[in-house]
């Protein structure tokens, strides 16, 4: 009997030790996750990399556009050249785009939510320093400070030279264009905002450009009733009539649009996949005369489609995802959020409080105008840290990974038969389809 026993303690003995390696090399691996990256990108000459591919045509106009910024520190003292050569891709180009999804002001006591999603008046200056001078407003975060947050925002980008569109001092402000002429070609940018819901909207006091899309109920094929969101079509008909208002006065209109119509929680899966009515809501917009589509909203990256010849990126995910904040927010307030909750399915427990992969993988799209029009799509890899002391700031992604994020946004990419070269250590988007 005493023999038996025993046998069962070693079996037992066996398997606990096993499962612990198998725990701590799991960890280990995802811990050391980021080092390995940074030593990959390292191994790279991204000086020479870079200065090659800033070699333009004489008369070319570039623009560089990403997706959300959520700043908690700044990122431009970073000096690995995986940073820094990010950061030029953006210095270089004439315009240097960003949804900027934070507000910028001098009133912290006007703070509503948990998480504290500002910067002080001198901290526009960092955002030149990166290379952005033009961002969109149209977003749910604007008004965590209320009106009075959201008017001191408007008036330090003006002081910064920051251009932007989707807010204003009032509603046909809000609407309004931000407008840049490069050489003799005009650009305009038109930013909007569609929650899931039915928003209320008022045209005096500052607000933001909002297309409303709330949760209606249709009876499906099975009889069933399913719920399903709309824009709402006066609000299309507004949009629509401020794109063909605004294609009168530029070469090349771009159009952005911060979409919530799912859920970020991660029960529900990574939101990849571009919910219905969304396309058709977009397709609206470049038939009324938008040449460029910049959509942002889920926190991960989305297909591209080239509709009509003009290009569509459904989502660009995050380029600055700083919004875990330990020195202000306890680490167990963010470690608990629906975003990192660890035990969904093929979660690791390891992995709590930190960022799921796809939401730290993004892309940088570089267009180069040519005689007025759009002549090559150029999208490069860029991954975000997971972990502190530069958490959620963008780097240049290194070989395997960046392979890895150029054949993830083609595979997104299939559904709108678009075709994305890998050229090298990027994506090349093929603009006559």
């Amino acid at each position: 009997m005493n023999l038996i026993k025993e046998g069962i303690f070693k079996k037992f003995l066996f398997v606990a030790l096993a499962f612990l390696f198998m725990q701590g090399t799991v960890s280990m691996n995802f811990s050391s996750q980021g080092s390995d990256v940074a030593r990959e990108a390292e191994k790279i000459d991204w000086n020479q990399r870079i200065n090659k591919l800033l070699e333009t045509v004489e008369g070319d106009i570039v623009l560089t556009a990403v997706g959300d910024m959520i700043f908690n520190q700044e990122i431009s003292g970073f000096k690995e050249p995986y940073y820094q050569n990010l950061y030029r891709i953006m210095q270089d180009a004439h315009i240097a785009y960003g949804n900027l999804e934070m507000p910028l002001n001098e009133k912290p006591e006007l703070q509503r939510g948990t998480y504290n999603f500002r910067q002080g008046r001198d901290f526009a200056w960092e955002i030149v320093k990166i290379g952005i001078n033009l961002v969109s407003l149209a977003n749910n975060h604007q008004f965590d400070y209320g009106e009075e947050g959201l008017k001191d925002c408007l008036r330090i980008l003006k002081q910064s030279g920051i251009r932007y569109a989707g807010a204003g001092l009032n509603s046909a402000q809000a609407k309004s264009p931000a407008r840049i002429q490069i050489y003799k070609t005009k650009f305009s940018l038109l930013s909007f905002y569609s929650p899931g819901s039915l928003r209320s909207r008022h045209s005096e006091g500052p607000t933001i450009s909002v297309i409303s899309a709330p949760s209606v109920l249709i009876e499906n094929e099975n009889g069933n009733a399913e719920a399903i969101h709309a824009s709402v079509e006066s609000d299309v008909k507004a949009m629509e009539d401020a794109i063909i208002v605004e294609k009168r006065h530029s070469d090349i209109l771009m159009v952005h649009f911060h979409f919530h119509w799912v859920p970020h929680s991660r029960a529900y899966g990574i939101p990849n996949k571009v919910p219905p009515n969304e396309a058709l809501l977009i397709h609206k917009a470049i038939d009324a005369g938008a040449d460029v589509i910049l959509g942002n909203g889920p926190h991960v990256l989305r297909g591209i489609e080239i509709y009509k010849g003009k290009p569509i990126f459904y989502s660009s995910g995050n380029f600055i995802y700083q919004w875990k904040t330990p020195d202000k927010v306890p680490a167990i307030v963010w470690s608990r959020d629906q975003e990192t909750l660890s035990g969904y399915e093929d979660t690791d427990r390891s992995q709590r409080g930190l960022d799921p992969r796809q939401e730290t993988e993004t892309i940088l799209a570089r267009l180069t105008i040519r005689d007025k029009k759009i002549n090559k799509i150029e999208i490069f890899p860029v991954i975000l840290n997971v972990k502190e002391p530069a958490m959620g700031s963008p780097r240049l992604a290194g070989e395997k990974r960046g392979k890895e994020i150029i054949k993830y946004i083609q595979e997104l990419s299939e559904p709108y038969k678009t075709e994305i070269i890998y050229k090298d250590w990027y994506g090349e988007v093929k603009l006559d389809q």
